[in-house]
């Protein structure tokens, strides 16, 4: 890469995004946002089980009506210790949410790379965490999970790999020769 870029990190819940945000974080030297992550922090304030997925929905739908995108993006980005430069931010769902992050972080570029997996790699995900394919149909079906598709159609760069550590290295050759 010719400079610092931000990569954000689209996809479907157990798609993968957290991994390959945190291998490229990695490797790019750079801190990690996640919304996963700030939402859960938020839900143990609050009280909550941060392992329920309905409740994590819930807390972050609550965090955007009540702060608006551009303040909820922006915890997001403090919560993963980011100042200014590259970062990765994990667990693009919204389009307002990539906006919003671009905004934030600019002049530094931002690229949106979304992850895309077979449903079967996905379902054998969400079972090793422990969600059926039932509670998996019901997060799909949450607000928070209504603009995915339309975020991902948007994304510059679709890895289908379905080996996370590919799915890195993907990415950065294609960071690397678009040479923002």
């Amino acid at each position: 890469m010719s400079r610092e870029q931000a990569v954000a990190i689209a996809g479907r819940i157990g798609s993968g995004k957290t991994t390959l945000a945190s291998i490229l974080a990695g490797r790019l030297n750079c801190p990690m946002a996640s919304f996963g992550s700030y939402v859960r922090s938020v839900a143990l304030q609050w009280g909550l089980d941060p392992a329920d997925r309905a409740s994590l929905q819930d807390v972050g739908e609550d965090l955007i009506a009540t702060q608006g995108w551009h303040s909820f993006c922006r915890s997001v980005l403090d919560h993963g210790g980011y100042v200014s430069g590259a970062v990765v931010v994990d667990g693009i769902r919204h389009v307002a949410a990539i906006a919003a992050i671009r905004e934030l972080v600019a002049p530094t570029p931002c690229r949106l790379v979304a992850v895309s997996v077979r449903d079967e790699s996905r379902a054998d995900r969400l079972r090793v965490r422990g969600i059926t394919a039932e509670a998996a149909q019901a997060a799909d079906a949450h607000t928070s999970e209504s603009q995915v598709h339309q975020v991902i159609e948007g994304a510059e760069f679709v890895t289908h790999d379905e080996d996370p550590t590919e799915a890195a290295d993907a990415v950065l050759r294609w960071l690397a020769a678009s040479g923002t």
